[in-house]
């Protein structure tokens, strides 16, 4: 086996799969990276068992082959090398890859590429759907911070998916609650699939999705192969295994009906959260929102540190109320909705408040459990 790549290539392959590679395991191998190489180009892929990333590069092929290396000590030689090109070489019947680079030589010990689990291929046919790269990662942006991270909490791991079909168009949609909040998001898609009856995106798999879809614009694949989601955009396929575990009826919780509306601009609202919470309680940032005739007074109080009180305008319905939220949860939620006027709609002080857009017409909204305060 013998290749030489450039050196940004090398790095842009080896920086997807850092996030992937288990950094303790008993299984040593799935710390590596799989190089592939042949004639028509380097085949680099990374798998944990539950999440896998596959990706095809140019190189100048001498001898094909294969061999797994550590993926993280493989990443800081590439960040290092002192030329702009590097050069592979595995003498016959050896484990240890040569690595030369200007002057900097390393040996690097590798494991068989026989050894290495297999990772899904993207399945053949046009059974799939398309959805562009700034839809597929504002699904994700606005969900993934809401997916528990109690594994105890089956069904609440991942973030929920399903296809939406009204007015005619077609929208896919992801839902996370981690049972203090939810938050809801659609856009739209093309194509047609096979949609599992129960489909829950992991966290992990999700997180480093989001990291793929960030480096450029494009359309994304999207498929299922047994219980494997696999998203694919040019030479790169991603694939992570699909959760056990059923997901609840989220439209349960979600408010049908509100006694008090308040539309706020959002940064005006971050701002006070923000500042306001400073003297909140570390453990639950436990806040107040007063909500009168033109107003919202949002106050925080510990008495070990003292309080801190913030009054904003707002176009106000409804009476007057007082209802305590864990502010880190309402702040999340307002960043991820990122537009400029928000509305806020409560029940009474003990039910869950809607937060959504001011444009009705989004497919997106965020619910948050109210908290009792002294």
């Amino acid at each position: 086996m013998e290749f030489r790549i450039a050196k940004d290539e090398l790095i842009r392959a080896l920086s997807r799969v850092q996030g992937i590679v288990e950094k303790r395991s008993t299984n040593p191998i799935i710390a590596n990276v799989l190089l592939e190489v042949s004639p028509q180009g380097m085949r680099v892929a990374a798998t944990d068992t539950e999440v896998a990333f596959v990706g095809r590069y140019a190189v100048e092929c001498s001898r094909a082959g294969a061999l797994t290396l550590g993926a993280r000590q493989l990443y800081e030689i590439a960040r290092l090398v002192p030329t702009d090109a590097v050069t592979f070489t595995l003498p016959e019947g050896s484990s240890q890859m040569e690595i030369r680079s200007g002057k900097a030589f390393f040996k690097v010990l590798g494991l068989s590429a026989d050894e290495f689990p297999p990772v899904p291929d993207p399945p053949e046919g046009s059974d799939a759907i398309e959805i562009e790269a700034s839809d597929l990662k504002a699904l994700i942006d606005k969900t993934l911070y809401a997916i528990s991270s109690d594994d105890t909490r089956t069904g609440l791991n991942g973030a929920h998916v399903e296809p939406r079909k009204e007015g005619g168009k077609t929208s896919l949609r992801f839902v996370a609650t981690d049972g203090h909040r939810l938050s809801l998001c659609g856009r739209p898609y093309t194509g047609t699939v096979d949609f599992p009856s129960s489909l829950l995106l992991p966290k992990k798999g999700l997180a480093e999705l989001r990291k793929l879809v960030e480096d450029g614009e494009g359309t994304w694949r999207m498929s299922f192969a047994e219980n494997q989601a696999v998203f694919c955009k040019g030479s790169t396929s991603f694939s992570m295994r699909l959760l056990e575990g059923d997901f609840p009826d989220y439209t349960q919780v979600i408010p049908k009906a509100w006694q008090r509306r308040i539309e706020v601009p959002r940064d005006a609202l971050v701002a006070a959260l923000r500042r306001v919470s400073i003297l909140a309680a570390e453990k639950s940032h436990p806040v107040r929102l007063a909500v009168e005739s033109g107003t919202v007074v949002v106050t925080a109080r510990q008495p070990e540190t003292g309080e801190a009180r913030e009054e904003l305008e707002a176009q106000v319905e409804g009476t007057d109320l007082e209802i305590g939220f864990n502010a880190r949860y309402f702040r999340d939620a307002l960043v991820a909705l990122n537009t400029d006027r928000v509305v806020v709609e409560i029940g009474d002080s003990l039910s869950p408040c809607l937060v959504r857009p001011a444009d009705e017409a989004a497919d997106e909204l965020y619910v948050i459990m109210p908290m009792r305060l002294e």
